[in-house]
C-alpha cells in the first residue's frame, strides 16, 4: 500500500510523516474516528534521508499492514477469552462462588491488559519496529506550480 504525504519532522532513522487518511480508512475508527478530513501523522524509516518539508512516498508490506491488525484486535481478544475461561473454570475449581463473575470479569481484564503489554514490549524491539513501520521509499519530486 502506497501513499504521499509530507515529511514534518525527522529522527536518527525515521521521519514523522503527515498525510491524508486513505479511503480504506473510513469505516476503520481506529484513529480519530475515520474522519477522513484531519491528516494523519505516522513514523516512518527514513532510508532516502527526506528532510522536512519534502513531499515523500510511503510504503507499507501488505502483509505487514495484516499482521499489524492481528496483533492489536485478535491477539487481545484471544487473551480475553482466555481470561473469561481461565477466571470461570478456575474460580470454580477453587470453590470460589461469591463474586465469581465480578472476579472473572477482572482476571478477563487483567488478561487483556497482559496482551497489550507484551504487544508493546515486542514493539520496542528494533527488528520489530523496522519490520512493521512503513517506509519512505521516494521523494516525490516539486512540481512547477508558478504561473
Amino acid at each position: 500500500m502506497k501513499q504521499c504525504g509530507l515529511v514534518v519532522q525527522t529522527m536518527e532513522r525515521t521521519a514523522k510523516v503527515r498525510m491524508q487518511r486513505h479511503a480504506s480508512c473510513a469505516g476503520c475508527n481506529a484513529c480519530k474516528m475515520g474522519s477522513q478530513e484531519k491528516p494523519i501523522e505516522l513514523e516512518a524509516l527514513n532510508l532516502r534521508q527526506a528532510v522536512p518539508g519534502q513531499m515523500v512516498e510511503v510504503e507499507m508490506e501488505q502483509e505487514n499492514v495484516l499482521l499489524a491488525a492481528f496483533l492489536m484486535y485478535v491477539v487481545p481478544l484471544i487473551f480475553l477469552v482466555i481470561g473469561v475461561l481461565a477466571g470461570h473454570y478456575g474460580l470454580g475449581a477453587l470453590g470460589i462462588n461469591q463474586y465469581r463473575d465480578l472476579l472473572t470479569a477482572l482476571i478477563a481484564f487483567l488478561f487483556t491488559a497482559l496482551a497489550y503489554l507484551i504487544l508493546n514490549q515486542g514493539e520496542k524491539r528494533e527488528h520489530f519496529k523496522e519490520k512493521m513501520l512503513p517506509v519512505i521509499v521516494e521523494i516525490v519530486p516539486e512540481t512547477e506550480e508558478k504561473s
